[in-house]
């Protein structure tokens, strides 16, 4: 059994070194430090930028582009170069996880609208210990037992209203933090045939020059930062 585990440590680790030979020497973009992203990573790229991140994976190998669109836009980076034998096989696992993510993430783009229609008939989202009731188009009332809510500015595990926005099938809650410029936000992935919160909440703080531009085109503003 040890063996095994040996072997396959062997192999996982021959499969990153041969993904990080394979990357494109001069390859400087958002994928220069590897990482698994999350939901909130993609707030400064939702909508219209999904794709060309998602696509930048690929690109940073050296994938030739069929699509116009994508070939042009990559052809205009320094970095990128075609590789005629550019193999799937390349990428990392971290590679192809992030890949997919980004790409449930764009499969669930509605407009707001649309979620606000479905959220408003169906009222509340529950899941674990949390429970989410909205109010209307830009509030809600959060309650979640394992969540800290003094990490949000709020004392105990009452109920209480905060503001909303929409990522696909993520619906974003935030509040303003302490110090300037920063917001606390909670993301939790709904599934509105069953009225249920799905998985573990993303938690995180965002900048208010990133978040606004996630919520102003969803017609929601944000608190002022303090005096």
């Amino acid at each position: 059994m040890r063996k095994k585990v040996i072997f396959l440590m062997l192999v996982l680790c021959g499969f990153n070194l041969l993904s990080a030979q394979s990357v494109l020497p001069g390859y400087r973009g958002y994928w220069e430090r590897s990482r698994q992203v999350t939901i909130l990573d993609l707030i400064d790229f939702y909508p219209e930028q999904l794709p060309f991140l998602r696509n930048e994976i690929y690109a940073r190998y050296g994938r030739p582009f069929v699509n116009q669109i994508y070939r042009d836009y990559f052809r205009a980076q320094s970095w990128y170069q075609e590789r005629s034998n550019f193999q799937d096989s390349w990428l990392s696992a971290a590679d192809r996880a992030n890949a997919d993510f980004i790409l449930s993430v764009e499969q669930s783009i509605q407009t707001v609208d649309e979620v606000t229609a479905q959220v408003l008939r169906n009222i509340e989202y529950t899941g674990g210990r949390a429970v989410l009731t909205f109010t209307s188009r830009f509030d809600l009332v959060w309650t979640d037992r394992d969540v800290d809510f003094g990490a949000y500015g709020l004392n105990g595990y009452n109920a209480r209203t905060i503001q909303w926005a929409v990522m696909g099938d993520w619906i974003l809650i935030y509040r303003l933090e302490e110090y300037q410029g920063i917001f606390n936000v909670i993301a939790y992935k709904v599934d509105h045939a069953s009225k249920r919160i799905i998985g573990t909440p993303v938690t995180g703080n965002i900048e208010r020059n990133v978040l606004q531009r996630l919520v102003w085109p969803q017609g929601r503003t944000l608190p002022p930062d303090p005096k």
